[in-house]
């Protein structure tokens, strides 16, 4: 998890910087990291690991965003879910851990709402952009004759 810790800061500062593709690269490796050692040390701390695990995939959905590639941005929201589904499905997950990793998917899927609302906000303007571009592009005809 120190390990992971260190990456994330790492990727973190890059983020700060503007350096998003570095940032991706960070927290790739980190999300990595956290992957491996996921399911052997998940009963040793399980709030720290799912927290991880959300930062991870969420981190990553930002840095794509910050990209414009939203495809990707969403892609990590889904992927952050479906990690956490599978984590459910362990034997040896408690009332505690479900708990705790449906708080996770709910904030998450929280998240990835506000991130499509925002999508479809810059669709909608870029759209109105280009409408207008187009309508001041296109000649008007004065007189259409009809046959």
């Amino acid at each position: 998890m120190h390990s992971w810790e260190i990456l994330t800061k790492r990727a973190n500062k890059a983020y700060s910087s503007n350096d998003f593709s570095d940032a991706v690269f960070l927290n790739q490796q980190a999300l990595s990291m956290l992957e491996t050692t996921f399911h052997d040390n998940f009963l040793l701390d399980a709030e720290s690991y799912i927290s991880a695990a959300a930062v991870s995939f969420l981190n990553l959905a930002d840095a794509y965003n910050a990209l414009n590639n939203s495809l990707l941005a969403n892609s990590h929201y889904e992927n952050a879910i479906n990690f956490l589904q599978a984590v459910l499905s362990r034997a040896d997950v408690d009332d505690r851990h479900y708990c705790l990793v449906m708080h996770t998917v709910t904030r998450i899927r929280c998240e990835w709402e506000m991130f499509n609302e925002q999508q479809a906000q810059q669709q909608s303007v870029q759209d109105q952009k280009s409408f207008s571009t187009f309508v001041n592009h296109v000649p008007y005809a004065e007189h259409i004759t009809h046959h």
